[in-house]
């Protein structure tokens, strides 16, 4: 009657299970790779989107901002101003405005400035 083996040993060869473990990893590392870029792609795109919400919202407020600022600088909304602040402003005076002259070009009226007249400061007169 043949023996029976009643212990058998293992001949694994090391080099073979090497290769399954480096390759069992790199296929794990490229997975974990992956999902991290598809995770910073849409963080990525949540942040691109929150800009330009933030974006619109500011093109809306510089709207209404130059609305507001053509309104508060015509002519009805300032001489309303100065009558309610009691200012006592009115249009300018010939007298009141120096021409300074600039070679080639000259003031209203074709004069050329010649200065001040006596006694004129130009400034409250």
């Amino acid at each position: 009657m043949p023996k029976l083996r009643t212990k058998k040993t293992a001949n694994l060869a090391l080099g073979p299970v090497i290769k399954v473990f480096l390759i069992c990893t790199f296929i794990c590392t490229l997975a974990v790779f992956y999902v991290w870029q598809k995770n910073q792609i849409f963080n990525l795109g949540r942040q691109i989107s929150d800009h330009e919400k933030k974006l619109d919202q500011l093109r809306e407020d510089n709207e209404a901002l130059r609305d507001q600022e053509y309104l508060l600088a015509s002519q009805k909304m300032i001489a309303e101003r100065v009558t309610q602040l009691k200012l006592d402003l009115g249009p300018v005076q010939p007298d009141q405005v120096v021409w300074i002259p600039n070679p080639g070009v000259l003031p209203p009226g074709g004069r050329q400035w010649a200065g001040r007249a006596a006694g004129k400061t130009g400034v409250g007169n």
